[in-house]
């Protein structure tokens, strides 16, 4: 999956910017590339946990129906404020759609660490960030 700089930079900031929260987001481009990361606010308020609002995912959906040339979701960000960027077993469980990408910026260490996964059947595999 091809993921911009200033996307993966988006993104590490909103997770420095929320923390010592999760923060959370969708993954919007056309297959095979993420063009933008759109933040999503945690209504979990969680540092282990994340929850997308159900209606501003519906939203998101009703706006991007409307654009050309075509955008849809690819995926979903968010952050593991103290921890790796590995799904948690929480991650795993609540993965509900096996086609996105479930990308985790992990801020443990000095350096953040962004990786990409595909959750199917409660199994994560890691998917190649370029």
């Amino acid at each position: 999956m091809t993921i911009p700089r200033a996307v993966r930079q988006a993104i590490v900031d909103h997770a420095r910017h929320d923390a010592p929260l999760e923060c959370c987001g969708f993954l919007i481009g056309a297959p095979g590339r993420v063009m933008f990361a759109v933040p999503m606010t945690n209504t979990e308020k969680s540092r282990v946990r994340y929850r997308v609002d159900d209606r501003a995912h519906i939203e998101l959906r009703r706006v991007l129906r409307g654009i050309r040339p075509p955008l849809s979701i690819l995926g979903v960000y968010h952050s593991h404020p103290a921890g790796v960027a590995w799904p948690s077993e929480t991650d795993v469980a609540e993965a509900l759609y096996p086609d996105w990408m479930y990308l985790i910026v992990g801020l443990e260490g000095s350096r953040p660490i962004i990786r990409g996964f595909r959750i199917r059947q409660g199994t994560p595999r890691p998917v190649p960030l370029r």
